[in-house]
C-alpha cells in the first residue's frame, strides 16, 4: 500500500503516516486546513516576539562603533534603538525634564521662504514679545510672533538671506541692546594673519523693518583653532564704566576643537570682551577682558547656547550633544540701580543650579538632538531653536522630526 495519500489532481500530501500506524494515526491526525491555520498563527506569534525583542535591544550594536568613530557624537544620541531607560523609568522623569508646550518647523512659519530650503537655526531671543532668530546658513534675521502661528504675514525674514551668495553667514549668537542687534559669526579665517577669529556685526533695522543696516563689523581678539568650534552663544552686560561687555560662550571645552580637549567634559569657557576702536584709523576689535569658567555642574560634552534673564540674572546654558540645559545664575558685584557689573568679579553660581533634560520619546531616546539657541520667555518657560539634523548616519532617524524648528518648553 502507498505510505502517502495525495489529493487527486493536486499532488498535495494529506497523510504521511505508515499503514501499520493507520488505526492510531487517523484518530490523532489534523486535517490539512487546520494545520495550515496553526502554522500561520505560529508565524504571526514568532514575528510578534521578534518585534518586541527588537524594541528592547540594540539592533545597531554592530554598527554603533563605526558610526561613533566617524562622527564623534555621543552614544546617548547615536545608534541606539532605545535610550537609557533608567532616566525615564526611575520615577523622577517629570522632575528633571522640560515639558514641551508647543513648537513649529521654520518651513511652516513663513508664507515667503525667500528661496530658503534649509533653516540651520543657531540662536533665538525675545524682544517685547517678538521672537528674533538667526541661522548659520542664512544672512537674514527671522522675526515671528511668540504664538508661532504658521504662515502668518507677521513672520518674515529681515535682510537678504543671500547677502553673500558665496558664503554662509556662520551666525551663531544674537543679542539686542538699545535698538541694535549684535550678531556673532562663530569663527572666520582672517587672511591677513592666517588665524581664526569671531566677528561681531552691529545691525540696525530699516524704518520698514524688512531690512537691516550694518553699522559696524569687528573681529574678536580671542583666537580659535579653526572654524568649527568658535563662539556658539553670547549675552551682553555693562561694566561699571558703562562699557558694553559681550560674554561669548565657546562651543568646545577649553575653547578648543582639538580631539582630546573639545569633549573634555566640564571645562566650558566664556570669554568677556569689550570693543576698542582706534581713533586714528577707525579700526575696531573686541578685546579680551578675561575668561570665565562655566561651572563643572554643567558637565557637558559641548555648549550650544546661553541666555540670561535681566530681572534676576538667571542663566540658561544648553548642550546640543547631551540634549540638556543647565540653569544657574550670574553673580558678582553689581550696582542695583544701573545693573552695571564689575567684570572682574563675574562668576557663574552653581550653588542652586540644576540640569534638566529635553523631552525623550516613548523609547526614552533623545529626539531634541540639535538645540542651538535658547531664551527665557517668562519665569517658568523658555523658547529654543534646533539646527538641521546631521546627515550621512551621524545622527539616528529620530532626530529628524525636531530639526529646523522652534520649540517652547515649561520648566518642571
Amino acid at each position: 500500500a502507498d505510505s502517502m495519500n495525495r489529493n487527486e489532481g493536486t499532488g498535495l500530501i494529506d497523510d504521511v503516516s505508515h499503514p501499520a500506524d493507520a488505526s492510531s494515526s487517523r484518530g490523532a491526525s489534523v486535517p490539512a486546513p487546520q494545520r495550515a491555520r496553526l502554522i500561520a498563527v505560529g508565524f504571526v506569534i514568532a514575528a510578534a516576539v521578534a518585534l518586541v525583542i527588537s524594541l528592547v535591544t540594540d539592533p545597531f550594536a554592530n554598527d554603533e562603533e563605526q558610526i561613533i568613530e566617524s562622527s564623534e557624537s555621543p552614544p546617548s544620541i547615536l545608534g541606539k534603538k532605545s535610550g537609557d531607560m533608567s532616566i525615564c523609568t526611575d520615577g523622577h522623569y517629570s522632575k528633571r525634564t522640560l515639558q514641551k508646550a508647543y513648537e513649529m518647523p521654520y518651513a511652516a512659519l513663513f508664507r515667503d521662504r525667500r528661496g530658503q530650503k534649509k533653516f540651520e537655526a543657531s540662536d533665538v531671543i525675545v524682544v517685547n514679545d517678538t521672537i528674533y532668530s538667526i541661522c548659520d546658513s542664512s544672512w537674514a534675521i527671522s522675526k515671528f510672533g511668540d504664538e508661532l502661528r504658521p504662515f502668518s504675514a507677521e513672520n518674515v525674514q529681515i535682510g537678504d538671506p543671500e547677502r553673500d551668495p558665496e558664503d554662509e553667514s556662520g551666525y551663531e549668537a544674537l543679542m539686542h541692546v538699545d535698538g541694535t542687534f549684535y550678531v556673532v559669526r562663530e569663527s572666520v579665517f582672517h587672511d591677513e594673519t592666517s588665524t581664526y577669529h569671531a566677528i561681531i556685526e552691529e545691525l540696525t533695522l530699516t524704518e520698514d523693518g524688512l531690512d537691516y543696516v550694518i553699522e559696524d563689523a569687528c573681529s574678536c581678539e580671542f583666537e580659535f583653532e579653526g572654524d568649527s568650534k568658535g563662539f556658539e552663544g553670547a549675552i551682553a552686560v555693562r561694566s561699571m564704566d558703562d562699557k558694553l561687555t559681550i560674554l561669548g560662550l565657546c562651543e568646545g571645552n577649553h575653547c578648543s576643537e582639538t580631539k582630546g580637549k573639545k569633549f573634555d567634559r566640564g571645562n566650558g569657557k566664556v570669554i568677556a570682551m569689550q570693543k576698542d576702536t582706534d581713533d586714528d584709523t577707525g579700526d575696531c576689535k573686541w578685546k579680551t577682558v578675561r575668561e570665565i569658567s562655566v561651572p563643572s555642574s554643567a558637565y557637558f560634552k559641548d555648549y550650544s547656547a546661553i541666555s540670561m534673564r535681566e530681572s534676576d540674572n538667571r542663566v540658561l546654558i544648553t548642550s546640543q550633544e547631551d540634549s540638556q540645559v543647565w540653569i544657574g545664575s550670574l553673580t558678582g558685584d553689581q550696582q542695583e540701580d544701573s545693573g552695571q557689573w564689575d567684570i572682574d568679579t563675574l562668576e557663574f553660581d552653581e550653588g542652586h543650579s540644576k540640569v534638566y533634560h529635553f523631552p525623550k520619546n516613548d523609547l526614552c531616546q533623545t529626539i531634541y538632538c540639535n538645540v542651538e539657541g535658547i531664551h527665557w520667555m517668562d519665569d517658568h518657560s523658555v523658547i529654543a531653536v534646533s539646527d538641521k539634523m546631521k546627515s550621512r548616519g551621524k545622527q539616528p532617524f529620530q532626530c529628524f522630526d525636531k530639526d529646523q524648528s522652534v520649540h517652547t518648553f515649561v520648566l518642571p
